[in-house]
């Protein structure tokens, strides 16, 4: 089983998340983040770099998701990931999300892009930095071998932590160079990279 993150790994609204995120920064009182700056930085230290207080992150995401959907209309799906999908798919892939976006956006995505009828599991509303423990609960829950599509540090970490594979995904928030240091050789610059290091490193991505 595949599965994969949403924000930043299957749809593209990273770079309209930190231009929302930019434009309210004087109204919620916490620094501007630079992605170029900041891609090496994980979601932690961008929180603390932000200076955000963490009792102000849920209701910062819930404001931050409502500006996103009044503007849904330029989130894109990223380039070559559907084909992506439905090449593992179709080799016989059992297809999931686990993410922090809410089910009403997942689904409304999925739609829009025509990937609803592909994923078998879909986890939404995972704690920010509760990646880890969501990660448990499904591993427990499936009671398979899966391996994670990510696109952030954190996520590296919390897999390590469960002893879960991941690919990382060089096209979300932190750069290729902040992931190739945290898993060296499995990052994929392009959708069609997954494919490739799925099947390059299959025995030892699902062994156990």
């Amino acid at each position: 089983m595949v599965i994969f993150d949403f924000d930043g790994t299957i749809v593209d609204n990273i770079s309209l998340a930190i231009e929302i995120i930019n434009a309210h920064s004087e109204v919620y009182k916490y620094k501007k983040v630079n992605r170029e700056e900041n891609g090496d930085l994980s979601a932690f230290e961008v929180v603390k770099f932000m200076e955000v207080k963490y009792w102000k992150l849920p209701y910062l995401m819930y404001q931050l998701r409502k500006k996103i959907n009044e503007r849904e209309s330029e989130v894109k799906i990223i380039p070559g990931i559907k084909e992506t999908l439905e090449n593992l798919k179709n080799s016989g892939y059992q297809l999931g999300i686990l993410t922090s976006n809410t089910s009403a956006n997942v689904n409304k995505f999925l739609k829009k892009f025509g990937i609803d009828s592909y994923f078998t599991y879909i986890k939404t509303r995972v704690p920010i930095f509760g990646k880890k423990q969501a990660l448990h609960k499904a591993s427990k829950q499936l009671n398979k071998n899966f391996i994670y599509i990510g696109d952030e540090i954190r996520d590296i970490e919390a897999c390590r932590k469960n002893n879960i594979p991941i690919i990382s995904v060089g096209w979300g928030l932190n750069s290729t160079s902040a992931l190739e240091k945290a898993n060296p050789g499995l990052v994929a610059k392009t959708a069609e990279d997954i494919t490739k290091l799925i099947e390059q490193y299959k025995e030892d991505l699902f062994r156990g």
